[in-house]
């Protein structure tokens, strides 16, 4: 079984290590998605996705 979040995988996604737009912590794995209240769709740290 793969694991989607780690790896050879994680780093075939484009923009996927930076600055969570939530919490501003910086150089951490933005994986999970989260819609916006305007119907968009971002990238967010593990932390940000737990909590919310």
């Amino acid at each position: 079984m793969s694991k989607q979040r780690r790896g050879k995988y994680i780093k075939t996604i484009p923009g996927w290590r930076g600055t969570c737009p939530l919490c501003g912590r910086k150089r951490v794995k933005l994986v999970w998605t989260k819609k916006g209240e305007d119907g968009k769709t971002f990238n967010i740290c593990k932390l940000c996705s737990i909590k919310n």
